[in-house]
């Protein structure tokens, strides 16, 4: 295999042409495979209609689905939309980023200028999925940068481009991740190459990068923070080869060359204009490493650092920490607590436990276990090089060392602390995992038996990824015995559909409606209703707005009605979990308080909506009701028809010595999953025509807990059917 050439000019290590060529079709091919899983996987979530897309995208996803839905329908986004957050509004350009959404809506548009689409969910979904997978390209090139040796860069690649960790968060969403994730790891190539001593364009490479930077920051609030351990990682770097000035010198030409980028970005870009991004902590870091490694004298250096912490310190009271603080205030806590939730909400701020939640929060061992098995692998050769004993000196003489190396290496290390905060940072880890497998002694990257083992690594990981949930899969049986167990069975996809139509049907522009935020964005977006509350936290209003409606709820009818008339709410939607969830994270946790009052405003909802005096139900489903805010009492009796999860009896109420009321919500939550169990296997097995069987498990269903009407209404199908054979 042909070495390194000094003055190498081109991003890729020198290979021959005819090689390179075919490295390039295998990489599409790659890219092609984990286009075909990802979609694979979204086209097979029990809630995909491919007739219809309601309530397919939730949270975030939704409320980003709607812009880019209003683009491509030639719209656009109006600057202060009010329907989004009512009745203030929120302001767009200043508080959200919508690069994916403007190209997304406008790929549409433009591709329907040569042929006519559609299905415009199904093109987000292709669109999002061709997007990240340009993270493999990006990821090849570190790879053959740090190994000098193609297949095994090709191989590594593959074990990304078909793990299940690389594009598991990207299945059934419509995030920022998959259109920014290739900008920022295509930029981190480009750098590396940059760093490369044996690059002599090696401006042009860097320029490329912050180039990339920039739009990654205009594009995904993440991307500061990415930024912060860029710097971080390339600190590391500069200390790694503090003794060899060729290398301190293509550092700070670097460093300089992407703050001159990030800089930029900073004042043109509304968002990042609006946080004062140019004095962000971000930033600082930058310019404090380009003035260390700068080798100036101290009595330059340390008043140069002391004004540029000064003038941060004094721009994050009134920007960067107002709309990041609860980032920063967040990863704190969860230090401060071990990665775990106190069994006391109170004992953390309120905005520590509105993020505490969903992809914000620390993964457990069987989440883990199933993203990262047998990906993780990839790194175990790297491993055993490092504890093999041969000495460190001579391990180095070997690999391909120096600035690019140990960038890689640190920002691994780095992100390996973040995944333990965040889980939302997996397929990161992933990438880096793949990236610093690489650096291996030279005598082991020219042997077969390397490209083959990582081949087979990919093969398995692709295997996983064509079908997750297969009894045949070992990782799944081992991640379930480490999964953190559910204590609420969560919302039925139909019942969301039920208060979607009939919200369609009795909402509409002039009926904003009030909900909890996760829920309120698909309100918005596939029933056309404003709403109070969306989202998107970093703005500090919403996230003030959200905790007062959660302190609302969990205290009494008055106060609660104040909060809706202060925001002019037509409709309140109650959702069932307000009561049946007391996990940490839930909404009582995040209220501060997990007691219930007997008279506060989400026990009157849940138990006696008789007794409320200005909130009338007007719509009801096992997991939601529907109120009017109204002047009118909602009715003069008990209501019929009522579902037994509003049966205040199924509970066994006890009122406390502290006056609260006591509910057995674990026994009611175990008693509505096994149902769900048992609904579950029975439908397999009418459709399987196994209808003895399935009449046993809807039988077992109803005893657990009472079936709704369209399960009584199978359950009578079968019977009938065989009750025919029968005769």
């Amino acid at each position: 295999m042909p070495g390194p050439v000094h003055g190498e000019t081109s991003l890729e290590p020198s290979t021959p042409r005819a090689s390179r060529i075919l490295v390039w079709m295998l990489l599409a091919v790659l890219a092609a495979g984990q286009v075909y899983l990802r979609v694979r996987q979204d086209v097979s979530l029990p809630y995909f209609d491919a007739a219809d897309d309601t309530g397919f995208f939730r949270n975030e996803s939704a409320f980003q689905y709607r812009y880019a839905l209003s683009v491509a329908a030639g719209a656009g986004i109006p600057e202060l939309d009010r329907d989004a957050q009512y009745p203030e509004g929120i302001r767009t350009r200043q508080e959200l980023t919508l690069a994916m959404e403007w190209a997304t809506g406008w790929s549409w548009r433009l591709i329907n200028l040569i042929t006519p689409l559609h299905d415009f969910r199904w093109f987000v979904l292709l669109f999002s999925a061709v997007m990240y997978s340009l993270c493999i390209p990006a990821l090849y090139l570190i790879t053959v940068r740090l190994s000098r040796a193609p297949p095994v860069a090709l191989a590594a690649t593959a074990v990304f481009a078909l793990s299940w960790a690389g594009m598991a968060n990207g299945i059934g969403t419509y995030v920022f991740e998959s259109f920014t994730l290739p900008f920022l790891m295509a930029s981190l190539a480009l750098l590396a190459a940059a760093l490369d001593q044996e690059q002599r364009r090696w401006r042009l490479y860097a320029a490329a990068a912050g180039a990339l930077l920039a739009l990654a920051l205009a594009s995904w609030h993440f991307s500061r923070f990415h930024l912060a351990a860029l710097f971080l990682a390339l600190s590391w770097a500069a200390w790694y080869c503090r003794h060899d000035e060729a290398d301190i010198a293509r550092l700070r030409g670097c460093v300089a060359i992407l703050l001159v980028f990030a800089f930029a970005a900073g004042w043109i870009f509304a968002p990042l204009r609006h946080t004062a991004f140019a004095l962000s902590p971000a930033m600082v870091l930058g310019y404090g490493l380009l003035l260390t490694i700068s080798r100036l004298p101290r009595r330059v250096l340390f008043p140069a650092l002391a004004a540029i912490l000064a003038l941060a310190l004094g721009s994050w009271q009134a920007s960067d920490l107002t709309a990041y603080g609860h980032v920063y205030g967040l990863l704190w806590a969860k230090l401060r607590y071990g990665l775990s939730l106190p069994a006391d909400p109170a004992q953390l701020s309120p905005e520590a436990r509105l993020l505490w939640m969903g992809p914000f929060q620390s993964p457990d061992p069987g989440f883990l276990s199933f993203a990262l098995l047998p990906m993780a692998a990839v790194i175990l050769p790297r491993v055993v090089s490092a504890l093999s004993r041969r000495s460190p000196a001579a391990a180095e003489r070997d690999s391909a060392a120096g600035a690019p190396a140990a960038l890689v290496d640190a920002l691994l290390i780095l992100y390996l602390a973040g995944t333990a905060l965040i889980l939302r940072l997996v397929p990161i880890l992933a990438f880096l995992l793949c990236a610093a497998a690489t650096r291996l002694p030279r005598r082991w990257l020219r042997g077969v038996w390397l490209t083959g083992l990582l081949f087979l690594l990919a093969t398995l990981e692709g295997a996983k990824a064509l079908a997750p949930a297969s009894p045949f899969n070992p990782i799944l049986r081992l991640s379930a015995a480490w999964a953190r167990e559910e204590s609420h069975a969560g919302v039925s996809y139909s019942n969301l559909l039920d208060l979607i139509h009939w919200l369609r049907t009795h909402g509409g522009p002039g009926r904003p409606v009030l909900a909890n935020f996760g829920l309120s964005a698909s309100l918005l977006t596939y029933a056309g209703t404003p709403i109070l509350l969306q989202p998107k936290f970093e703005a500090p209003g919403i996230r003030a707005k959200t905790m007062r409606f959660l302190r609302a709820l969990y205290s009494n009818e008055p106060e609660f009605l104040a909060f809706c008339r202060r925001n002019s709410a037509a409709l309140f939607v109650y959702s069932a979990e307000d009561i049946l969830d007391e996990s940490p994270g839930g909404p009582r946790y995040t209220a501060g308080d997990m007691r219930l009052k007997p008279d506060s405003a989400a026990v009157l909802f849940h138990f006696s909506p008789q007794r409320l005096k200005d909130f009338r139900l007007l719509h009801e489903n096992p997991d939601f009701r529907v109120f009017a805010v109204s002047d009118q009492p909602s009715q003069s009796g008990p209501i019929p028809a009522q579902d037994p999860v509003y049966d205040l009896g199924r509970f066994s109420p006890v009122t406390g010595a502290d006056g609260s009321l006591h509910l057995d919500v674990a026994a009611v939550n175990g008693r509505i999953a096994a149902g769900r169990r048992y609904l579950f296997v029975a439908r397999i097995m009418a459709q399987a025509g196994r209808g003895e069987d399935a009449l046993s498990f809807y039988d077992a269903a109803a005893a657990a807990w009472p079936l709704d009407e369209n399960s009584r209404q199978e359950s009578g199908r079968v019977r009938a059917a065989l009750a025919a054979a029968r005769r």
